[in-house]
């Protein structure tokens, strides 16, 4: 991300939030860096940022890539990919920005104490600022928490202890795909019924931490 100085950075908001996280990964592959994702949110479209590629005369494969996309099904994958080897990663690929989707959206779990919730979530401050002396950057992304454990919900304000700069998009995207359907659904909501098995920008390595939907670290 093109910033001054590395920062971690927090972008939320009810519509089109995810599709602008992708925009900007488009943007920096198109300009020959690499990006890596860490998607906890199930939103990342491969063939959404194809598209935006290929609207632009530009060939898809090669840019992409230099995407490369850790997806996570339980807050403990999350932790995995997060603390385990992503700084290590990041300078292997020599990513300077690495995007988070849905950080907190995995804490709608019975299974998920809130004594480890505390925990991971430390751990992965630690890393983000570990990564800003490397001169990385981080963009947390993320739409309001709407859980069934509605207590949970409160963790929303953790954005604001792990982020150096807030950004908000409070206005529908009239014309965005990533637009409100009628039957009030977001973008997490719909992406996760429609969007598993969409494919990957790019693969982690074989030395990269690997998860397999469900497992616990």
């Amino acid at each position: 991300m093109e910033t001054s100085s590395p920062a971690i950075n927090f972008l939320h908001g009810n519509y089109g939030i995810y599709h602008t996280a992708m925009l900007v990964a488009a943007e920096l592959l198109r300009k020959k860096e690499p990006v890596v994702i860490v998607d906890a949110a199930n939103t990342t479209d491969p063939f959404f940022i194809a598209g935006i590629f290929k609207t632009a005369g530009l060939e898809p494969e090669e840019l992409m890539q230099r995407g490369f996309i850790s997806r996570c099904y339980t807050f403990y994958q999350v932790d995995v990919a997060i603390t385990d080897g992503l700084a290590a990663f990041m300078k292997k690929t020599n990513a300077k920005t690495v995007m988070v989707f849905g950080l907190l959206d995995l804490i709608d779990d019975e299974q998920v104490s809130i004594p480890d919730i505390h925990d991971i979530l430390a751990r992965i401050k630690q890393t983000f600022d570990q990564l800003k002396t490397e001169n990385i950057s981080t963009l947390l992304v993320s739409t309001p928490l709407h859980f069934q454990l509605k207590e949970r919900e409160e963790y929303f304000n953790a954005f604001k202890g792990i982020s150096d700069v807030t950004y908000r998009i409070d206005k529908e995207y009239h014309h965005s795909p990533a637009r409100r359907g009628r039957n009030g659904k977001t973008d997490s909501d719909r992406n996760k019924a429609h969007r598993q098995g969409t494919g990957t920008v790019g693969k982690l390595p074989p030395g990269a931490p690997k998860r397999a939907a469900g497992a616990l670290r």
